[in-house]
């Protein structure tokens, strides 16, 4: 078995520190690559934290900054590496890590009834674009529509995204502002989604 350590090489200058690169090394003061088989595994938890290991199970990097952060690190270490990713009791490749990841989209439009005075919202539930679910909900008034969302953020596993084809009343923006969403997520909105969901809204107010 050939030992070997692992470093980081620092630069400082004026003051600025830069991690230059990481590298491992046998007593003799070869350079080894930091995982000799080109393959990694990364066991990530609830919280973020990561552990970085070879299959051999030698441990070579530990962080909080999530999967961006540990993936980032193994490459600029050793570029190409084929990884792993356990979460939990499940296994993921890197394409498939960030689709299981991916928030939950919501696609929202309402339409309000001025006979009833009621507000009808009609939404599409979608993730990786997939059409999750969709339906209408009738509710009475602006502070019933912020509990509606409220309730919908909360079901999700992680915090989901909000997309609205309708200007909101000030009290449900300062509702939204309230809620734990994702606000950096891009979505791509096909044409004819928003007059398809107010249509529908309208059609549904009953």
């Amino acid at each position: 078995m050939t030992m070997k350590c692992v470093y980081n090489e620092t630069l400082i200058s004026l003051q600025h520190e830069t991690h230059n690169r990481q590298f491992g090394e046998t007593y003799d003061g070869d350079r080894l690559a930091i995982f000799a088989d080109n393959r990694a595994v990364v066991f990530v938890d609830l919280n973020g934290r990561y552990r970085v290991e070879s299959l051999d199970g030698e441990v070579v990097f530990i962080g909080t900054g999530g999967i961006d952060e540990a993936l980032a690190r193994i490459d600029y270490a050793q570029p190409l590496v084929d990884v792993q990713i356990i979460e939990g009791d499940r296994t993921y490749t890197r394409d498939d890590y960030y689709r299981h990841i991916a928030p939950v989209v919501y696609l929202i439009a309402q339409h309000f009834d001025d006979d009833t005075g009621s507000l009808a919202i009609a939404y599409e539930r979608r993730k990786n674009g997939r059409l999750l679910d969709d339906g209408t909900v009738i509710v009475a008034d602006d502070g019933a529509f912020g509990d509606w969302l409220a309730e919908q953020v909360e079901k999700e596993e992680r915090p989901p995204v909000m997309r609205f084809g309708d200007w909101l009343p000030v009290s449900v923006q300062s509702r939204l502002a309230e809620l734990d969403i994702n606000d950096e997520y891009p979505v791509e909105i096909k044409r004819g989604t928003w007059p398809a969901l107010r249509k529908k809204a309208k059609e549904d107010k009953q």
